[in-house]
């Protein structure tokens, strides 16, 4: 009895000494912005997880800042110009070259744990390099995967598991699937590629280029030789792919991808490209959708030199710059907080799914609806990040809508194109 009396009076002073020390730290605050807050599927997850991080850190206040994802870099830009202190941005990848140019955000070397740092995949790290470094801290990632309706497969004879693994045999599951249900008022789209011009859309093309065997960019950010080899034939091949979609009615034209998501929510589409996180909004509009969605990664054999491989695809966080050594401490906690198996494997499973980021999280449960994708999340290649990349990809679908709609010849297209994209590295 003595004994769990002394060891009672232990825990005690150990919970006093540690409230005393909580009581001790300047208390901080952090300003984060963060657009999925006004996101419905994710909005409760991130409000939960600030809450949770608060109370474990109640020297630590998180002032979150949200408006809807096209909206968000005018906000924090305006607020920066304004003088308003952005202590922690989370967004994309494609966000970095401009917040470092204009020297708004810090590398997270020098802010998050060096030992936690560490267990970051190098392959997705290397997408977050720009200038002199990594600027930012991958929360998830996702290679280009294949969402499939495993019910609308099965009832015209075929099996899900069995996704092509050659462009050859794509067209061919394509087809067949084309005969079993024209006509039936059941399915709009076959296998969906998104052309809307908008920046998602470009960063989707640009991903089914380098699947083609395609390099858009060189290692030092200039446009690559688009007319040499391999990217030539990559460019022809993709193209043509474009066009045997569109021109048989098996994509459609002009659809961004939440309109593909929506559409495959509700069950009017058997397959399409996307982020592993397009399932959100797919849950959205049926909240059973899991039970007819399945995934695979894209065939290993595209065209003459395609591998399928794919850009790495991230939600980040990006530390602001000129924190103080209190707001260096919080955000590290914070990021770390965010980045565990406790914390995120959840939302890894029901709401944003992905593939983890960081070593740590190994033994984190992956959401099964991934299990097929899974076999190509390796099967990803490095970018060079560039100010204007978000033009430059975006630039892309107008270059497939002028081929495959607009009437233009493959070479005017192409030589359009990059007329463009050069226009906008070279400003």
């Amino acid at each position: 009895m003595k004994r769990i009396v002394v060891l009672l009076l232990a825990a005690v002073m150990l919970l006093s000494a540690a409230a005393v020390m909580a009581q001790e730290k300047e208390p901080v605050t952090i300003r984060f912005y963060n657009y999925a807050l006004s996101e419905t599927a994710k909005a409760d997850w991130w409000k939960n997880t600030v809450e949770a991080f608060e109370e474990a850190n109640p020297w630590v206040t998180v002032e979150t800042v949200t408006v809807d994802y096209n909206s968000m870099i005018q906000t924090f830009t305006n607020d920066l110009g304004s003088g308003m202190s952005v202590d922690l941005i989370y967004g994309e990848v494609s966000w970095i070259p401009a917040l470092v140019d204009g020297e708004f955000i810090q590398q997270p070397k020098d802010v998050i744990d060096p030992e936690f740092y560490e267990g970051y995949y190098d392959y997705v790290l290397d997408q977050m390099n720009y200038a002199d470094g990594v600027y930012a801290v991958p929360h998830y990632y996702t290679n280009s995967i294949v969402f499939i309706n495993k019910d609308l497969v099965e009832a015209a004879g075929m099996s899900a598991d069995e996704f092509p693994t050659t462009l050859d045999e794509l067209k061919t599951w394509i087809e067949t699937l084309d005969t079993f249900y024209k006509d039936s008022g059941k399915v709009s789209t076959i296998f969906g590629l998104t052309t809307a011009e908008v920046p998602a859309t470009g960063a989707n093309i640009n991903a089914i280029y380098n699947a083609f065997g395609g390099q858009l960019l060189t290692d030092d950010g200039e446009l690559a030789d688009l007319k040499a080899e391999p990217n030539a034939t990559a460019m022809a091949e993709m193209l043509d792919f474009y066009k045997y979609l569109i021109g048989n009615g098996y994509t459609q034209e002009n659809l961004k991808l939440k309109d593909y998501r929506a559409a495959f929510g509700a069950g009017n589409v058997i397959a399409y490209v996307d982020s592993s996180w397009g399932y959100a909004q797919i849950g959205e509009v049926d909240a059973n959708a899991a039970n007819f969605t399945v995934t695979a990664p894209l065939p290993v054999v595209m065209g003459t030199n395609g591998k399928g491989n794919s850009l790495v695809e991230s939600h980040c966080f990006l530390i602001g710059d000129g924190l103080s050594d209190g707001q260096k401490e919080a955000v590290d906690l914070f990021i770390r907080y965010c980045t565990s198996t406790e914390t995120l494997e959840g939302y890894l499973n029901n709401i944003g799914l992905a593939f983890v980021a960081h070593k740590g999280m190994e033994d984190c449960r992956i959401s099964p609806i991934l299990e097929g994708a899974a076999k190509g999340v390796s099967h990803v290649q490095k970018q060079t990040q560039i100010g204007p990349m978000v033009s430059v990809q975006k630039q892309l679908a107008t270059m497939v809508l002028d081929y495959t709609i607009n009437g233009a010849s493959m070479e005017d297209a192409v030589d359009s194109y990059i007329t463009e994209a050069e226009y906008f590295i070279n400003q």
